[in-house]
């Protein structure tokens, strides 16, 4: 009897892992940490503001790409609650390039939780094309960033 329960464990052990396995083998995480500055321009009448920002920065990811960037966006807020929104070129060592699209809605400006989605790549980011992955932001000085994004992407 006890020789029957080890088997039927030892089954069960076995079906969930190839059940699972597909899932961890065909998935990577991939992550980017962006360093950068705004300048920006702001206006503001009674409980509203309007920012827009040109950013320049520097990136890194878990491909070990790098490069440089600039993004050129708004950030709305009126009565605490902020909306930011920016379009990006990213250009790497080897000059190849991607675009995304930032956004997000919070209470905060100085730290938050956005989506970044890759709206253009180049051959050899095409693994990243219509991904929509989470970042963190921390802000500085005003002006100055530190941006980083995980997110899971499926290999083919």
């Amino acid at each position: 009897m006890v020789f029957l329960k080890k088997q039927m464990l030892k089954r069960f052990i076995i079906v969930m892992f190839i059940a699972i396995l597909p899932f961890k083998a065909f998935t990577e995480e991939y992550s980017l940490k962006i360093l950068g500055d705004n300048s920006i321009k702001e206006l503001s009448v009674e409980n509203e503001k309007l920012v827009l920002a040109e950013t320049l920065f520097k990136w890194t990811d878990s491909d070990a790409n790098f490069g440089k960037g600039f993004c050129l966006g708004s950030i709305n807020s009126f009565l605490e609650k902020i909306e930011l929104s920016f379009l990006c070129e990213f250009l790497d060592y080897e000059g190849e390039k991607f675009w995304t699209k930032i956004y997000r809605k919070s209470s905060e400006l100085n730290t938050g939780i956005g989506s970044q989605k890759y709206i253009k790549t180049s051959k050899k980011y095409e693994k990243l094309l219509n991904k929509e992955c989470k970042y963190a932001v921390s802000w500085f000085d005003k002006t100055s960033f530190l941006l980083e994004q995980k997110c899971n992407i499926s290999i083919d």
